[in-house]
């Protein structure tokens, strides 16, 4: 087991941008008349406020040998700041994998949309939701139909759908991730439990049939709902004629399009071809359309729950990556890219202000949802109690399962059954459920050792603590005196800037907060043509 160490926020290289730039870029949005979201404000300064012990600590104490140390607050933000993000991430990847996704294959679709379709969906949530709805009905139909033409009952598929606002360059990038349950659920009202169908593999063909579909779909959902302009229209007011003559040939020439006359703003006519798009293979099992791209090559079988967490936390990981910010010697922020461009460009460079801009334009809009279910997984479903892990005691879902005799989720599954699986228990499977109960025994011990927490749960969602969470990933007992090895136990939450202060000196820690005064000035100032050209060094 490690030892936790305090974070230091404010030595990072995010967080001293912000703190450098933040004023400045409020003061120029306001000399434009215009005004910063006050939620994104709101993430903003929250963030700069996150880890840092002046804005609030939580007192842990060993009543073993008496030592006491803090924990400042965190933000809780979704949006921009590294360490909650990843919180979140982690949080959520352990609950899908404990408590939603069940044994069987599940398999990563990934569509990525035009620019036009990205601007629209980023900050009109009834437009992200109308795609989100078009891809999934598109999906499971695909999913219920193959398993139809099998001879399944009433089949019915599940998946969950992540929202992505970004890409690896910082850049506004709204796509979804979706995880699917790589088969159907088969099942008949009072005979029996569901049975698993596994989906047999699909092809490319699928997938450039599914991308047709999807860009059809949503583009005439958009439509219906007034959402939807086509790029004919739209250009009639952009080619009309101008005073000055040379702007209006120019944007014309740039669009392809006429400027004057009966075809004014109309598109070239084009030889050889009949106007209809038609779906490229881009690799196996992806295809791209128009600006639609769906990838569907990514898939974990049944029982590897180390990979589907993995995978589950690629899905929900946060927008920004510490460990690929640089502050280069002239002042501006460098970020590496996680893949080479195809011109070859390894890192983006980009002064204080446009990063304030990109930080902004990341944070999502308050009170809509980035995680959905849907399928058998819905929370409304009739389905959901018989297929998800079963949730019992704290630390006795694997137990439960291996008493159940069911191998198909952490818990029990419900006592579900996969088709052409003999559920009958067998050597394997009984050393396999013997190994189960020594792993939740471990759990539950190491739960005990924490003396503040209850033993029963809530039926309602509920986050990991923060020290699961540190033990999860980090295998760090932070509730563990590093001392003596007793158990610690959290005294109080402090919110009082006077008491925070006596506690830190008590521990000779600094009790300073975020000073923008005492922050570098901002670089001077450079062309954004320069930042596009050049490379971090």
């Amino acid at each position: 087991m490690g030892e936790r160490s305090r974070r230091e926020p404010e030595r990072t290289v995010l967080h001293r941008a912000v703190q450098a730039g933040w004023a400045a870029f409020v003061r120029s949005v306001a000399a434009k008349e215009r005004s910063v979201p006050r939620f994104c404000q709101r993430e903003i300064e929250a963030f700069l406020r996150c880890g840092v012990p002046a804005y609030g600590v939580a007192r842990v104490h060993c009543d073993g040998c008496g030592a006491d140390d803090v924990v400042a607050f965190s933000c809780k933000g979704r949006g921009i700041c590294p360490s909650c993000g990843a919180a979140r991430m982690v949080d959520t990847a352990a609950w899908l994998c404990d408590a939603v996704l069940p044994e069987v294959p599940v398999r990563q679709w990934v569509l990525s949309l035009p620019y036009r379709v990205r601007a629209l969906c980023a900050y009109d949530a009834a437009a992200c939701a109308l795609v989100r709805s078009v891809l999934v009905r598109a999906v499971s139909g695909f999913y219920e139909r193959a398993a139809g033409r099998a001879g399944v009952p009433r089949p019915r598929t599940g998946a969950v759908a992540f929202v992505q606002r970004f890409d690896s360059a910082l850049r506004l990038n709204v796509h979804f991730h979706v995880l699917w349950l790589d088969g159907v659920y088969g099942w008949v009202p009072g005979q029996g439990q569901p049975v698993f169908h596994a989906q047999p593999e699909g092809t490319d063909a699928d997938v450039q049939l599914l991308v047709q579909r999807i860009r059809a779909r949503v583009l005439r959902a958009l439509r219906k709902a007034g959402k939807w302009v086509d790029e004919d229209a739209a250009a009639d007011a952009d080619c009309a004629p101008a005073d000055d003559l040379l702007p209006g040939l120019a944007a014309a020439a740039v669009a392809g399009r006429a400027a004057f006359g009966a075809r004014a703003g109309r598109r070239d006519g084009r030889v050889g071809g009949d106007g209809r798009w038609r779906p490229q293979a881009k690799g196996p099992l992806c295809a791209a359309l128009d600006g639609f791209s769906l990838h569907a090559n990514t898939c974990v079988a049944p029982r590897d729950r180390e990979r589907l967490e993995a995978l589950c936390r690629y899905a929900a990981r946060p927008a920004v990556s510490e460990s690929r910010l640089a502050e280069l010697p002239d002042g501006r922020i460098g970020y590496a890219l996680k893949r080479r461009f195809a011109d070859g460009t390894t890192a983006v460079v980009m002064s204080n202000a446009v990063l304030m801009e990109r930080l902004c334009a990341l944070v999502p809009p308050p009170r809509k949802h980035l995680v959905t279910y849907h399928g058998v997984l819905a929370p409304a479903s009739g389905l959901r109690p018989k297929v998800v892990p079963r949730q019992t005691a704290a630390g006795e879902e694997e137990v439960a399962g291996a008493a159940a005799g069911c191998r198909h989720g952490a818990g029990g599954g419900g006592g579900c059954q996969v088709a052409g699986e003999d559920n009958a228990a067998t050597p394997a499977t009984s050393a396999a459920a013997a190994v189960r109960r020594q792993q939740a025994q471990r759990r539950a011990r190491a739960r005990l050792r924490v003396p503040h927490r209850g033993s029963r749960r809530r039926s309602h969602r509920q986050r990991l603590p923060w020290a699961d969470l540190l033990r999860r990933v980090f295998g760090i007992e932070v509730l563990v005196c590093p001392k003596c090895a007793g158990p610690r136990r959290v005294l109080a939450a402090i919110h009082d800037p006077t008491a925070i202060a006596r506690v830190l000196a008590a521990l000779g820690l600094t009790a300073a907060g975020v000073d923008p005064a005492g922050c570098r000035a901002p670089p001077a100032a450079q062309g954004d043509a320069a930042d596009d050209g050049d490379a971090a060094e």
